[in-house]
């Protein structure tokens, strides 16, 4: 949709300079694209080049401006009648529609992020966990829950999770990793200074390293390997990370499934072995 297509911009807005900006201000300003718009045109509307224009396509993940063009156009005929996607909640709104509002922005997180991701990143992700024996989960703060998820979900795969809570931990983690373990490094802005160290000894020790942010242009996307985008939009009641956690809960879900899906047979028995003893657990009734 159109407005997943503006969020992506917005998550590398920050960190755009110059050119950029204004190449990221003509597009957000005119989201009516016309379909016959060349990369010359463009260049033309925003006073640059189209080495420039290229460029900020790149940026963006696009190979080129026509596949940047397609997805824009693309967006704009799947354009729903909602005004925004992330609804903000107001005191006139019963109780029902502010858990519809809550539900509907969380929805909203989801489809923005799964429209940012592409086949190559994807099979670079797994490329990089199925590799390795072990894999490791870095996360401070709100991002602490989802590198908890990760471990919790890699558990029943026939990688060996790695996770600590403690940031002093997770740096002891990070320097002592062996070269069979992979890593991934959890930041919403992708500006944290504590995640940065831990990705950066990662860096220093040549641990193959996926990072999870909102910011495409951040600082941790200049220190790993690979880069997934969580997308989001802050309303008056609800902190932008809070739906980030769940955007970037369903990357980890997709990578976990993938990395299942690669390993069909070792997962399948350890998901048994699992199940059998999590059984023993229960009540009989």
């Amino acid at each position: 949709m159109q407005n997943n297509f503006n969020m992506l911009i917005k998550s590398y807005y920050d960190n755009l300079t110059g050119t950029s900006k204004d190449i990221a201000d003509y597009l957000l300003e005119n989201p009516q694209t016309d379909s016959a718009l060349t990369i010359t045109d463009l260049a033309q509307k925003t006073n640059s080049s189209i080495s420039s224009i290229s460029r900020f396509s790149k940026k963006l993940g696009f190979n080129s401006f026509q596949e940047l063009k397609i997805n824009l156009l693309t967006s704009t005929t799947e354009k729903k009648e909602t005004n925004n996607l992330f609804q903000e909640i107001n005191s006139k709104d019963t109780l029902k529609d502010m858990a519809k509002k809550v539900f509907t922005s969380n929805v909203s997180a989801l489809n923005a992020t799964i429209d940012t991701l592409n086949q190559e990143q994807l099979e670079k992700a797994i490329e990089i966990i199925t590799a390795k024996n072990s894999i490791a989960f870095f996360g401070l703060g709100a991002s602490a829950i989802v590198a908890l998820d990760g471990y919790h979900k890699f558990l029943k795969s026939d990688k060996t999770p790695l996770f600590a809570n403690d940031f002093h931990m997770q740096l002891m983690l990070a320097v002592t990793l062996k070269s069979d373990t992979c890593a991934v490094v959890i930041s919403h802005s992708g500006e944290n200074k504590d995640a940065l160290k831990l990705a950066q000894k990662l860096r220093d020790k040549n641990i193959k390293t996926i990072g999870i942010t909102s910011y495409g242009n951040s600082s941790l996307t200049k220190i790993v390997d690979l880069t997934l985008l969580s997308i989001s939009e802050e309303t008056n009641y609800q902190d932008e990370a809070l739906h980030a956690i769940i955007a970037q809960i369903s990357l980890i879900d997709t990578l976990f499934v993938l990395t299942a899906m690669k390993d069909n047979q070792q997962t399948t028995d350890v998901f048994k072995e699992i199940r059998e003893t999590i059984n023993d657990t229960r009540l009989n009734k």
